[in-house]
């Protein structure tokens, strides 16, 4: 009977449909642990460095050559986003375990695994980079094939290496697949993204000619009204992109292995 289900459920495969449902349906159970999270590593960083003059500091630093203290800026950063990246895929795993992800145990996670993540993350970035410069495709090939290395080394800990052999495992058979997700996912959140630069853009501007400070500065930096509303949508387009890959390694999990032994005895009682 299990292995019946398990069979039935492999010759299923993944679909868009359910990638992108079981995305939704982890933020929805779980919005502290997803949203909030990604909101206090990802946006808020930004938002204050905003409020503080950061960027156009980030900006003379260049002019100036402060390359390393640019750069070690966008380290911080690096690891902030890869410590919610680990939470948000902890969250998923907690979702597909059937339980409500803890905010502490998902925190926890990010913390833990931000380094191996940095350090799949970089390699990932090298090797796609490499394959790029031979005609592109290659680049695109790898890029599928370790689409869900970083899930992988949140949710099973294979090690840094393992984690590129356990997605190459898990994509085999659906790369075409995988391919479609992420292209559509990459798609809409570039879409999502231009939308609130261009209605923040545009927000700005209205505020400005009500107030009679429209033309003041060529490039005007937005009111903090502005850049909080930026922020909080910029949080749940990129909460929701980083929750698609997490949902497509669980689906390919469990069309590569069944669900989990702990839940068969619930599915199949």
């Amino acid at each position: 009977m299990a292995s019946q289900s398990i069979a039935e459920h492999a010759a299923h495969g993944i679909s868009v449909g359910s990638v992108f449902a079981r995305s939704v349906n982890v933020i929805k159970a779980n919005p502290v642990a997803t949203l909030g999270v990604a909101f206090v590593f990802m946006a808020l960083p930004q938002l204050v460095l905003g409020q503080l003059g950061g960027r156009i500091a980030m900006i003379q630093g260049l002019q100036s050559g402060l390359y390393a203290a640019v750069g070690a800026y966008g380290l911080i950063v690096g690891l902030l986003w890869l410590t919610a990246s680990g939470a948000l895929v902890q969250a998923a795993v907690a979702h597909d375990e059937g339980r409500t992800a803890d905010l502490g145990e998902v925190l926890r996670t990010g913390i833990q695994r931000a380094l191996p993540l940095f350090a799949v993350y970089l390699l990932f970035v090298l090797g796609v980079w490499l394959g790029c410069i031979f005609l592109l495709v290659p680049g695109i090939m790898l890029a599928v094939m370790w689409s869900v290395c970083l899930p992988a080394i949140v949710a099973e800990r294979p090690g840094v290496f393992g984690a590129f052999g356990r997605s190459r495992a898990l994509t085999k058979g659906a790369r075409w697949q995988v391919f479609g997700i992420m292209l559509l996912a990459t798609v809409i959140y570039l879409l999502a993204s231009a939308a609130v630069g261009v209605a923040s853009v545009a927000g700005y501007g209205s505020f400005g000619a009500l107030t009679g400070e429209a033309a003041v500065r060529a490039m005007p930096t937005p009111s903090l009204p502005v850049q909080l509303l930026q922020s909080i949508v910029t949080t749940v387009v990129l909460t929701w992109f980083t929750m698609v890959g997490a949902a497509l390694f669980i689906e390919l999990r469990h069309w590569k292995d069944g669900p989990s032994a702990d839940r068969l005895a619930d599915i199949f009682a």
